[in-house]
C-alpha cells in the first residue's frame, strides 16, 4: 500500500534537506523533448533544482522532495493499473496533464509546472492527475481518436492538447480513482484537483480544462464516486 511508503519518503526528504539544505538549487536542463523525466531529477543531490531550458535559462524551481512524493505515487498507481510509463515535467503556465507515446513508441504522462504547484505535496491529487492519465493510456484513447480523425501519431509532447471525448473523460476518472483506492490514497483527491481547476477556469480556460473540462456535472460524479469507493 502506499500509505505505508510515506514515512519512510519522508524520512528522505528530509535527510536530504539536512545534508544539502545549504546548497544552491542543482540546475538541471531540459531534454532534447524540451521536458525532464521524473526519474532522473529524484537523483538530484540537493534539496531544490532549478529547470532551466536548451539556453540555461531558468525556466521553474522546485524541491526534490515533492518530485520524490510524485514518483512514489505514481510507482504505486502503474501497478495498481498494471501498466507503466515515463513521467514528465514540462513548461506551462496553465495546469494541465496529458498521457502519450514518445517518439520510440514508449508510454509517457506528462505534468507540467503549474500542474506541480497546484498539486503541491497532495499525494491524493497527484493520485487522481495520474491515475485518470494512465487510464487514457491503458484504454488507448489517444490512438483512437487519432484514428477516429484520421491523424497520423504524433508525439506526445507534440500534442498534450488533445481533447478526448466525454465518454473517454468518464472512463478515465472511473478507471483512475479506482486504481488510486487500491493504490492506497483517498479519492477525495480527485474532487479537490476538478474543484480548484473549475475555479480557474472561470477566469483563464486554458490548461487542463480547456483539455479535460472541469464542470459541475463532472464534480458532482466525482464526489459520488469517491464516496462510493472510499468505504
Amino acid at each position: 500500500m502506499a500509505g505505508s511508503r510515506m514515512p519512510v519518503l519522508a524520512a528522505l526528504a528530509a535527510i536530504g534537506f539536512l545534508v544539502g539544505g545549504w546548497l544552491a538549487p542543482q540546475p538541471l536542463q531540459a531534454q532534447e523533448s524540451g521536458a525532464w523525466r521524473v526519474k532522473d531529477l529524484i537523483q538530484a543531490t540537493e534539496p531544490k533544482i532549478q529547470l532551466r531550458d536548451r539556453r540555461n535559462r531558468i525556466l521553474h524551481e522546485v524541491e526534490v522532495a515533492q518530485l520524490v512524493y510524485l514518483y512514489a505515487v505514481m510507482s504505486a498507481i502503474e501497478e495498481a493499473a498494471e501498466i507503466g510509463a515515463d513521467l514528465y515535467i514540462v513548461p506551462g503556465n496553465s495546469p494541465n496533464a496529458f498521457a502519450g507515446n514518445g517518439n520510440a513508441g514508449e508510454n509517457i504522462v506528462g505534468i507540467n509546472f503549474a500542474m506541480l504547484d497546484l498539486i503541491g505535496k497532495d499525494v491524493h491529487a497527484a493520485a487522481a492527475i495520474l491515475g485518470h492519465e494512465l487510464a487514457h493510456l491503458k484504454l488507448n484513447h489517444r490512438e483512437d481518436l487519432e484514428k477516429a480523425q484520421n491523424r497520423a501519431p504524433s508525439s506526445v509532447f507534440s500534442a498534450s492538447g488533445t481533447r478526448y471525448s466525454r465518454d473517454n473523460e468518464r472512463e478515465a476518472d472511473y478507471l483512475g480513482m479506482i486504481w488510486s483506492v487500491e493504490a492506497g490514497y483517498d479519492p477525495q483527491g480527485a474532487v479537490r484537483v476538478h474543484e480548484t481547476l473549475y475555479k480557474l477556469s472561470k477566469t483563464s480556460p486554458s490548461g487542463f480544462s480547456g483539455s479535460h473540462p472541469s464542470s459541475i456535472e463532472r464534480i458532482t460524479v466525482l464526489k459520488s464516486m469517491a464516496r462510493r469507493l472510499g468505504r
